[in-house]
């Protein structure tokens, strides 16, 4: 029997003992946590060593905890390397430490039965993927499947499988933890073979102190600000689960109070779309950063979680254009995850499941593991592993938390058990009486996405005489406008949009409202009178 079952027999055990005590992923408290961490940095780049001491001060963690490899400093390894230079010295640095017990079976193969060691902090300068090799021993094991012979994957998803002492290294593993019922069984004991890794890691080693100050001030002063979700309203069965996880990623965001604005074009948000306090994004489809998230002005709020579904969001790290991985933490996120190699639909991270987990309280690590349905594979969890982005949310509604537009927005929605359609009235009162147009967008968003076009269309049209700045004005203008599209009446929304051109006049304002007015109303030319269409 190979250690891969094995592995899957021993999590059917921590199934049954999870039935019995009721254990949950984020139960430990963060100075647990912290103890159960080890940090692993390059020896050999000349920034690793730094970074892991900057991290280990910033968390708390123990500094004898960090773990020196010596190790190329290049991205992409090949997989002897990888054996020599991470797999056995770590392994063994685990041993050695007493932070995993290891025995034998009756052939004399190891076997580890208990961990001290739950999160590893992979440090910027480890390598981040093993390129596919042939002949490997272990491997004669694999079962054929179509991606059965595949053996390249992720560093990180391999060191999560470290503790099995594996020979077989094609295919994917089912991960005993993944909370996608689709999938696989959610187990809330997490058996000691398994390693919950995250990598602190962007194209600049100041993005990656950033990304860890960030989520700490994130956890201390809330992550307040919009969700966006970007979909492709794509309904082919292949394809269809993608959109599926944006938008249940959504639904959970708008349940907690979070207001979401959502693009369901079959593109990408374009250039010129206002993307404005974005403290979380989820969605997909283009192989490099773009749209409004790749202008070299534009920055995230502070720890904000931020994730793009792509085959190769993250064949690099180290590139702030190329991927998205790496681009989005260097545009101020704190939190991304991303594939190194093609992973196939099924095998990437449940957008949903990783967000719903978040918004929960849990830690970055936990969430992500609950999230992704398979190991041993091409995915990858970039930021700090012990980050709870939504850790003030316990704090928000109390008289000691700091009160602002987003807070009260939040207890609205509280109030009505996570409902924004419910909540209506008390968020037009609201905005009335403060003369503050989120409530409102927020409102006539949610509305748009239920199919209550009318309601939306009053809902967008009121706040857009309430808003102050430029930018939420024609973010207004263009959704009241997609509005009238999705109702069937593009026509009037292109009316809309021309008389925008009139009075919205920079160079990424007057580019999409042309795209816009030419996928609505191709036949008549743009400008019109400077009366306002429906708006008022």
């Amino acid at each position: 029997m190979s250690q891969r079952r094995i592995f899957l027999l021993v999590s059917c055990f921590f199934v049954l003992a999870a039935l019995l005590n009721a254990a949950h992923l984020s139960a430990a408290t963060p100075q647990e946590d912290a103890a159960a961490t080890v940090v692993i940095y390059n020896a050999n780049d000349p920034n690793s060593k730094g970074l892991a001491d900057f991290y280990c001060s910033a968390r708390a963690i123990d500094p004898s905890h960090e773990i020196a490899l010596s190790t190329t400093n290049v991205e992409e390894i090949s997989r002897n390397d990888y054996d020599i230079s991470i797999a056995t010295p770590l392994r063994r640095e685990l041993v050695n430490r007493g932070y995993w017990s290891v025995t034998q079976d009756m052939m004399n193969r190891p076997i580890l039965i208990a961990s001290s060691i739950r999160y590893a902090a992979v440090i910027r300068g480890i390598p981040l993927k093993i390129k596919e090799c042939g002949d490997y021993p272990g491997d004669s094991q694999c079962q054929p499947a179509p991606v059965g012979t595949v053996n390249a994957a992720s560093v990180d998803s391999e060191l999560s499988t470290l503790g099995l002492f594996s020979p077989q290294i094609s295919g994917v593993l089912k991960n005993p933890v993944c909370n996608n019922a689709s999938y696989s069984v959610f187990n809330p004991q997490v058996p000691p073979a398994l390693l919950f890794v995250a990598r602190l890691d962007a194209p600049s080693v100041e993005a990656v102190r950033s990304m860890v100050v960030n989520g700490l001030r994130a956890e201390k002063e809330g992550l307040w600000g919009w969700g966006y979700i970007d979909l492709r309203s794509i309904t082919s069965a292949g394809y269809v689960q993608g959109d599926n996880w944006i938008r249940a990623a959504g639904a959970a965001m708008r349940r907690y109070g979070i207001p979401v604005i959502t693009d369901d074009l079959p593109d990408t948000y374009q250039s010129g779309f206002p993307v404005t306090d974005a403290s979380a994004y989820y969605g997909w489809y283009s192989e490099n950063i773009d749209g409004p998230f790749a202008d070299i002005f534009f920055q995230f709020v502070p720890g904000a979680v931020s994730a793009h579904l792509h085959s190769f969001s993250a064949t690099t790290l180290h590139d702030p254009i190329k991927g998205w991985t790496g681009p989005l933490i260097q545009h101020g996120a704190s939190a991304s995850v991303g594939n190194v190699y093609e992973p196939y639909l099924a095998f990437t991270t449940d957008f949903g499941i990783l967000c719903s987990s978040l918004l929960a309280g849990s830690n970055l690590a936990d969430s992500y593991y609950a999230a992704q349905p398979v190991l041993s594979w091409m995915s990858i969890l970039v930021g700090d592993p012990l980050y709870r982005p939504y850790a003030c949310f316990a704090q928000a509604d109390s008289t000691s938390a700091s009160k602002s537009v987003w807070t009260d927005y939040r207890r609205i929605i509280l109030s009505h058990d996570g409902d924004v359609l419910k909540s209506a009235q008390d968020l037009v009162a609201r905005a009335k009486q403060g003369g503050e147009s989120l409530y409102l967008e927020a409102l006539g968003a949610a509305q748009m996405d239920a199919g209550a076009l009318p309601a939306a269309e009053a809902s967008f049209a009121m706040a857009f005489k309430m808003a102050k700045e430029n930018t939420v004005q024609f973010r207004l203008l263009l959704e009241n406008a997609r509005c009238f599209e999705k109702k069937g009446n593009p026509a009037q929304g292109a009316s809309l949009l021309r008389w925008g051109l009139l009075h919205y006049t920079t160079a990424s304002q007057r580019g999409i409202l042309l795209e816009w007015i030419a996928r609505m109303d191709p036949i008549k030319p743009a400008p019109a009178s400077s009366a306002v269409p429906s708006i008022r």
